[in-house]
């Protein structure tokens, strides 16, 4: 639902006390903790505003029990300086009653903030 541009139906896959961490270094304003779908909705506006999606490629995913880990490579164009960046990614995810309750991504995010500062 994400890269189908359905902000609503993704923030409908989270639970309402979801933990979003997106924390990494200074440079890119989103990168920091969200807790609550509210807040994630703010992250996915913010972050909307500051880069385009050029490739989202999830490779393989990894479960056990309520555990779910996606790798995969992403490619992104950030708005204001018109630079790209691309990473692989991990993101680790913990799912409560169909719901994803806690999200974490890993990836080089030095590249994300260098290329949104310019």
């Amino acid at each position: 639902r994400f890269r189908a541009g359905d902000g609503p139906g993704f923030l409908e896959l989270m639970t309402d006390d979801v933990y979003w961490d997106h924390r990494g270094p200074d440079g890119a304003p989103f990168n920091r903790l969200y807790e609550g779908r509210e807040a994630v909705a703010g992250f996915l506006e913010d972050i909307g505003g500051a880069e385009e999606a050029l490739l989202i490629d999830d490779r393989e995913y990894f479960a056990s029990g309520d555990r779910v880990v996606c790798v995969g490579f992403m490619r992104f164009r950030a708005i204001a300086t018109n630079k790209e960046w691309e990473s692989d990614f991990a993101m680790a995810m913990t799912v409560r009653d169909g719901k994803v309750s806690r999200w974490r991504i890993f990836f080089d995010m030095r590249l994300e903030a260098d290329a949104i500062t310019g």
